[in-house]
């Protein structure tokens, strides 16, 4: 297989944008000999050869063969023998959920709330909000999760405090991330005008962050679906237009709750809410009107399989959601739902149970849930220009994964879906930098930094 492999990557160079001859002074890494997988469109048969890294840890260049007299002054890795893969993105996780693995393991989404929000999470301080989103961050690097959307959690908190700690531990965590803000729920005790100055001022002060490469902006985690009163809904939708904001919603997730959140569709329609900076967090439950009006607007959804699973809160239909045109991105949810910061898994458990609900092994193939769960869930969060595929101008973000404990095997991605697993990641990039390795993979995890800079 991998001398078939060389065979085809000929015609691999026609499909490779190289910015070498311009750029090569300013190369900093050259990657060599590992059988590349770069999610990019157009280009499905994995070849061996090379990746360089710029000085700005962007993609310079990624084509067929060694690249063995590029940049001499740049580090060069050997991986023979290794597959390059595009850091994983995550397009729905909660990072501070990672100290309640195992929590509420017999109850469904409402029982399982009221344990993790109506016991546990009220007793978080800001602090402990910041170590568990970096840690929840560490987590999903070591897995090779290089990006992520974070729901986050407020409480009580009025001022800011809790986010910006935990925009603070995902970026010491060194993972690249999209933080999802929550404007509280509207009431006479908390009004739009509260809201919107606390909203400002966390963007002000998220703006002067120095990690703006990897701050990748905020989002509205969304509440507008849960009440029957409209006054959320518009709100979300006045700000998502004042500040540029998309909006993730939790949405039939639950069995129970569906048929309320259904009715409330219309409600949400009319706050202008319904639209391409909208992300529908789960979809499960929902209605062939509902489908159709969410394609014509051009909203996404993120597809949760290990937490719905879990929680027995069903299957997303997304084979008949990719039929109908919808955009769909694959998230890893919190560590209380699904327990582990894993995408493979998430991707196996995805294609299990639609094949499982479909009685058909044809209907959603290994390249699919990968191509969901890399450059699919960056198109779902409008980042596709930068992250999700291995692309010349954008992040450098990759993985390195040894395939010796499946090989030999009979179709490439179906060994990486089916057979890879976490353990058997080498190494982890964030922007050429080396962020990850099995050395230092069980201090990472372990990793507290007491400081609380926020």
């Amino acid at each position: 297989m991998r001398h078939v492999v060389v065979a085809l990557s000929a015609w691999v160079l026609v499909l490779v944008q190289p910015a070498w001859a311009a750029s090569q002074a300013d190369a900093r890494l050259v990657v060599q000999n590992a059988l590349i997988f770069t999610m990019a469109d157009g280009q499905q048969t994995p070849f061996v050869g090379h990746l360089a890294v710029g000085a700005d840890g962007r993609i310079l260049e990624v084509g067929a063969g060694a690249g063995t007299n590029l940049a001499p002054g740049a580090r060069h890795v050997d991986a023979a023998g290794m597959w390059m893969l595009p850091g994983f993105v995550s397009a729905h996780s909660h990072l501070w959920q990672s100290a309640f693995s195992g929590i509420a393991s017999d109850q469904n989404l409402e029982g399982w709330i009221e344990q993790l929000y109506g016991q546990e999470a009220p007793r978080l301080g800001a602090g402990d909000l910041y170590a568990l989103t970096q840690r929840g961050g560490l987590h999903h690097l070591a897995h090779g999760v290089t990006t992520v959307f974070n729901l986050t959690f407020t409480g009580a908190d009025k001022t800011g405090t809790v986010d910006r700690c935990q925009l603070r531990g995902a970026l010491d965590a060194g993972v690249r991330v999209v933080h999802g803000f929550n404007i509280r729920k509207i009431s006479d005790q908390w009004t739009v005008d509260d809201a919107r100055a606390r909203t400002a001022q966390f963007l002000q002060w998220a703006a002067l962050q120095p990690e703006h490469e990897r701050y990748l902006g905020t989002a509205i985690a969304g509440a507008g679906a849960y009440y029957d009163a409209p006054e959320q809904a518009r709100a979300e939708a006045q700000f998502m237009r004042e500040f540029r904001l998309m909006n993730q919603q939790h949405y039939l997730e639950s069995p129970a709750g569906s048929p309320a959140e259904r009715a409330r569709y219309a409600s949400m329609q009319r706050a202008g809410l319904i639209g391409p900076d909208l992300i529908f967090g789960h979809f499960i439950h929902t209605t062939p009107e509902i489908l159709a009006d969410a394609v014509r607007a051009g909203a996404s959804m993120t597809w949760n399989p290990l937490s719905n699973g879990r929680l027995g809160s069903g299957t997303a239909d997304v084979v008949r959601y990719r039929e109908q045109g919808l955009r769909i991105g694959m998230g890893l949810d919190g560590e209380a739902s699904a327990d582990r910061a894993d995408p493979f898994a998430n991707m196996r458990a995805g294609l299990y149970q639609i094949r499982a609900m479909y009685r058909s092994a044809s209907v959603l193939s290994p390249y699919d849930v990968l191509r969901m769960h890399t450059v699919g869930s960056a198109e779902v969060l409008h980042l596709q220009d930068r992250v999700g595929s291995l692309s010349v101008g954008k992040y450098a973000d990759f993985l390195l994964l040894d395939p010796r404990e499946f090989t030999p095997y009979k179709e490439p991605y179906a060994a990486l879906v089916f057979a890879a697993g976490v353990e058997h990641i080498r190494a982890v990039y964030v922007g050429g930098q080396l962020v990850t390795a099995p050395s230092s993979r069980a201090d990472m995890l372990l990793q507290a930094r007491g400081r609380v800079a926020c």
